[in-house]
């Protein structure tokens, strides 16, 4: 189906038919909500408003406005547009899933890379400032790492958040 970009147009030079397709690509997406054949006549319609203006978007377009091959070539593109939107959405569940995946893999990396770090001097003061502030028992945090601190943080503001949700 990606051969069909090489097919179509093919009295286009490559500049031309870049930017035709990008133009119909454009025009596909800005009117998503219109049929095919209305696409078409909006394009048609502008490119014939610019004309009688004398600044249209192509100069080549108006030889090939009253050209039927050039009109089956666009209905052909847009068709394939379409094609590809609905691809798309079959794939959206996988891609979801793909990123939810990946989400998952930055976050254990992340936190295999805190498990060999240090705390940082921030982070104790936090954790101390936070267990103060709960009348908890701070923890032996000698050998403490980042990720250590983190999740004891985290308990202590779940818990508080626990018991705020409970009163």
């Amino acid at each position: 189906m990606q051969n069909i970009k090489n097919i179509l147009f093919s009295y286009l030079t490559p500049r031309q038919k870049s930017q035709l397709l990008g133009t119909l690509k454009a025009y596909f997406k800005k009117y998503d909500n219109k049929t095919k054949l209305e696409i078409i006549d909006k394009f048609f319609e502008d490119e014939k408003y610019y004309l009688d203006i004398e600044k249209p978007h192509f100069e080549f377009v108006k030889d090939y406005l009253n050209d039927d091959s050039f009109f089956k070539d666009i209905e052909k593109y847009l068709d394939f547009l379409t094609f590809e939107q609905q691809e798309k959405k079959k794939l959206e569940p996988l891609i979801q899933k793909q990123k939810e995946y990946f989400k998952l893999q930055r976050k254990k990396a992340s936190d295999f890379k805190m498990s060999k770090l240090k705390p940082t001097q921030k982070q104790l003061n936090y954790y101390d400032k936070i267990t103060r502030a709960h009348n908890i028992k701070k923890k032996d945090i000698t050998n403490a790492t980042r990720l250590d601190l983190r999740n004891w943080i985290m308990e202590i503001i779940e818990k508080n958040e626990q018991n705020i949700h409970r009163s």
